[in-house]
Parts: C-alpha cells; structure tokens; sequence
C-alpha cells in the first residue's frame, strides 16, 4: 500500500449519490487491495470492463455526456431535503452501512481540511468534521440549494462549527486554490454534468500532497443491474482514465469493500524521476 503524507480531498456523494435511491443487493465475492501503476490500470480496467462511449469524447475533447436517468434525479434534489436525507442515512445502503470504513480510508487527521463534493444530507460531511477536529474544516459541497440549506442547518442544530456547506455548480466546486487535503467523490461522479471542468476545478483545489478519492458503480454490461446501467453512464476503465486525463495518478484500487462499488485512490501525477 503507498501511504500519502500530506493534505487529502474527499468528494462524497449524497446529494449527487445515487446509492440511496437504490435498493440492496446481495454481496459479491471482492478482490483484494492492491496497488497499480497507471499503465497497469488503464490495461486491467479495460480488458476488465470493455470499451465505453468516453472513449469518443476524450478523443474529441467534449464533455462526456451524463445519462438522462442521471440528469433527471439530479433535478429532483432541490425537492424536498429532509425526504432525501431518510434515503441517504438508513441502515442497507452501502454507503451508510460503510461511512466509517470510508473514512478510514481517508487517512483522516485532526487538522485537515476535506472536500466533501456532492454531500447531499451531509451524513459523512458531519462524521468527516469530527475526525479532523480540532483545526481541520470540512467543506460539504452540493450544487442542489436545498440540500447546502439542510447541511447547514443540521450543523447548526447540532453544533458542528467546523463544517461550512458550499454552494457549487456543474462547473465547479467552488474552493479556493490548494485549500483542501482531501477530496471524496463517493456514488456522485457519474452525476456530474461537466466532469471536465470539475476534475480542473478539483485539481486545483486539492493540495500538492494531497488525496483524491472516488467510490462508484460497478458497471458492467450483463453483470451490473439494468438501474445502474442506465444510471451510470460509463465503467472504472472510463471514469479512471477521466482522472487520469485530468492530472492525477492511480495509487490504490479496491472493490472489495462493497457489492457493487469500487474504490480508487488517486494523487497529483508527479513528474517522472531523473
């Protein structure tokens, strides 16, 4: 395992999670931690996953397009906040079920400062603040008003004053340069509507040491169940050679830790030695 001393970002997803909306499933046999170099990765996911439709978009350069499944439950955010904090916070979503070995992955320490991008309820924004307490700030970041309005609101009830809720849009985060540690993207990737423009925005917030983190779908045609194949608009290989393309370097992958998640780990692509 490469171990990161340094600042780390976290983008997790609630608000931009599909993993509430979706019912259990069964666990499947997991593939063990491993680390991989970045040429191994884009071999091991693509033989792994097959080919995507990504693969047209980073040769013409555009956006890659969300998938309108995607784009329809991101409008549905703004209803009701409370009604999607009860789909996000329950017991047999995966995420919910594993929100403390998600933060363990992190490397959390008091004094960091974490991006929680796409925090819906604010569920894993609120556990993240108490693990970088004292000193350490968590950005929970969502582009749905009415969810930042709820985050902020929940840490006010509950005394949180080291969570601040941002108000992002498609484009951007809205962080500062070199501002974070970690970021977490966690079931909310597949619902960015400009990942382009939010891997650049999230390059440059993430500090030189700092860690990138995203936890999403398995999808894989006629393995993956058909919500997530029309949720999820494209597969590991894809997404990972979207922060690849973006900057970053692979560090750890695991798909061991959920049913039908993955977990990848990535840093800023360092210069290669003389």
């Amino acid at each position: 395992m490469i171990t990161l001393q340094g600042p780390v970002i976290c983008i997790l997803a609630a608000a931009l999670t599909l993993g509430g909306a979706m019912p259990a499933a069964g666990q499947q046999p997991g593939i063990p931690q491993q680390n991989v170099t970045q040429q191994a990765t884009r071999q091991q996911t693509a033989s792994r996953q097959g080919t995507s439709q990504q693969t047209v978009s980073q040769q013409t350069g555009a956006q890659p397009a969300i998938t309108p499944t995607a784009k329809e439950l991101n409008q549905s955010f703004n209803a009701d906040a409370a009604q999607w904090a009860a789909r996000f916070e329950h017991e047999g979503r995966a995420i919910y079920d594993k929100r403390f070995e998600i933060l363990d992955a992190m490397g959390l320490k008091p004094g960091m400062d974490v991006a929680d991008i796409g925090a819906g309820s604010g569920l894993i924004s609120r556990l993240i603040a108490q693990r970088v307490a004292p000193g350490g700030t968590v950005y929970a970041v969502d582009i749905a008003k009415n969810m930042v309005d709820y985050i902020a609101k929940t840490a006010q009830e509950q005394k949180i004053t080291n969570l601040k809720a941002v108000l992002g849009d498609p484009h951007s985060p809205q962080l500062p340069p070199h501002s974070v540690d970690v970021i977490c993207i966690i079931d909310a990737y597949h619902h960015f509507e400009y990942p382009k423009d939010m891997l650049a925005e999230i390059n440059k917030a993430l500090r030189p040491d700092g860690l990138l983190l995203l936890i999403d779908f398995k999808r894989i045609e006629g393995i993956s169940r058909p919500y997530i194949l029309k949720m999820v608009r494209a597969g590991e290989g894809a997404f990972t050679d979207e922060f690849l393309d973006a900057g970053f370097e692979l560090i750890e992958r695991r798909d061991d830790m959920f049913p039908e998640n993955y977990l990848l780990k990535f840093r800023h692509r360092r210069p290669p030695a003389n």
